[in-house]
């Protein structure tokens, strides 16, 4: 019996495909990393599918891809060896739990940023999540496990900080539950306390498993939200503004993006060369308050850091929200009502990517200003994106790239990716979201012992390397 037939026995044969058009689809993304075809697609419906199908890779030594949307911007759902099988889990959409005491969800793979958004607001109108910079129906599991980036990771850190537990089928095909889920279910209120084991499924990129629920923290809505836009001049003028503001406690997010990102999400083409006396960034600050007067005294705390940084750089300028939306109209409101809106103003082209990393707050501004003479460089649009995360513990920076997808625009990007790459790296920064040839330049770098335990780890818990084999470059 082939392959094919094995599988559809376990998921049915309208969840099976090897036609042409399904494996080229499944072939690429967005980015410039090169496609390749799996041999065929399938969508389980539920964990035990996911542990037969499993067990049917470790017999016949067949490589699984897990995939959602796909959406993630560094190639990770490509296969990097031939005969691999997707496994699309986007039939395994169910919200499962959300607990207001605790303040956790329980989700499948499949749960996107648009149904939670929908779900918490009909059912649970006192709670919400958190939204990245990402269409909405981007995955909010594979969010989490890979480590990205949110509209509250200026004060909560990265999204894979909001994982409370999950469980998972092994390589193995044995299912695993980490976290206080241990104890069974409707008891998903954290990690701690014994070994926090949810370390081996974040980050991983899908190679010690698929993880099949997910608990997740939600937070308490506060009862009034404010936006500001600030402008600012000069990579280190802008940087020592943002520490100031995000050290103060009182803003809930920051997003720093140069003017040229700025003006596309506003609708304005970018113009090759900016007006004399244009900023060089511009940020959107995120308040919330319980009341009307502390939104008022948290907005004054913010404009006297503005007023500071005044004495050194006159030119600084905050401007409320009113006025931003009288300036972009409807589109000002919906901007920040679901920021992943934004993103569609990015996706112009058939192709984007960027060089993402995690970096100490003390080399932001040179990562800034040494990764604007490179884009430059290559005559792309500059379209810087800076976080705060966590309280400025670190900051994350990137250079987003949008463009056609001819072969000798590719290569340019991908030209340019490695010189953006290679200069992040001399200033100790992390890339996250890693695609393979960033794994491979970060290995160069790094302390060796940190990718012998990610090799010995593989391959304890993937003895026949079937899960994404390839990844991080193991």
């Amino acid at each position: 019996m082939s392959l094919k037939s094995r599988i559809e026995k376990i998921v049915g044969n309208k969840y099976v495909s090897d036609g042409a058009g399904e494996r080229y689809i499944y072939s690429f993304d967005m980015t410039e990393n090169p496609p390749q075809k799996p041999i065929m697609v399938v969508m389980p419906s539920n964990v035990e599918e996911i542990q037969s199908i499993i067990q049917l890779a470790n017999e016949t030594l067949t490589p699984i891809i897990p995939f959602v949307t796909g959406q993630s911007v560094g190639g990770l759902t490509i296969p990097q060896v031939d005969g691999a099988v997707i496994v699309d889990l986007k039939r395994m959409n169910k919200i499962i739990e959300v607990d207001e005491e605790s303040m956790y969800m329980l989700i499948e793979p499949g749960v996107t940023f648009g149904h939670v958004k929908q779900y918490l607001e009909t059912h649970h109108p006192s709670l919400r999540y958190t939204y990245p910079l990402a269409p909405p129906y981007t995955s909010v599991m594979a969010n989490a496990l890979l480590q990205g980036l949110c509209d509250l990771s200026t004060t909560h850190g990265s999204m894979s900080d909001f994982i409370n537990g999950l469980e998972a089928v092994l390589p193995t095909g044995e299912l695993v539950r980490v976290g206080s889920g241990i104890m069974g279910d409707g008891n998903w209120f954290g990690r701690y306390p014994l070994p926090d084991l949810v370390g081996l499924f974040s980050g991983w990129q899908g190679m010690t498993g698929i993880v099949t629920k997910i608990s997740l923290k939600i937070w308490p809505k506060k009862k009034v939200m404010g936006h500001a836009a600030l402008f600012t001049f000069g990579e280190q003028s802008t940087i020592d503004l943002l520490k100031s503001i995000t050290k103060s406690g009182v803003v809930e997010d920051i997003d720093c993006m140069s003017l040229s990102l700025v003006k596309m999400l506003m609708g304005i083409p970018p113009l090759v060369k900016p007006f004399k006396g244009e900023p060089d960034y511009g940020t959107v600050i995120v308040l919330s308050a319980n009341s009307q007067k502390e939104l008022a005294e948290k907005y004054e705390q913010l404009s006297n850091n503005v007023h500071l940084s005044n004495e050194t750089e006159p030119r600084n300028l905050l401007i409320d929200w009113k006025t931003i939306s009288k300036l972009m109209g409807e589109q000002a409101n919906e901007w920040i009502d679901f920021p992943s809106d934004a993103f569609k103003v990015l996706t112009e082209h058939d192709g984007l990517t960027w060089v993402g990393t995690y970096i100490h707050p003390k080399y932001w501004a040179t990562a800034l200003e040494g990764g604007r003479k490179i884009v430059e460089k290559y005559d792309f649009e500059l379209m810087a994106f800076l976080k705060p995360m966590n309280m400025l513990h670190f900051a994350e920076f990137k250079f987003i790239i949008r463009f056609p997808k001819d072969v000798q625009t590719v290569e340019r990007v991908r030209q340019c990716n490695e010189e953006l790459l290679d200069f992040a790296l001399s200033l100790k920064a992390i890339p996250y979201k890693t695609p393979v040839w960033s794994a491979r330049k970060l290995k160069k770098l790094a302390d060796p012992s940190f990718f012998e335990l990610i090799k010995r780890i593989k391959k304890l818990l993937d003895p026949n390397n079937i899960m994404n084999p390839g990844r991080l470059d193991v």
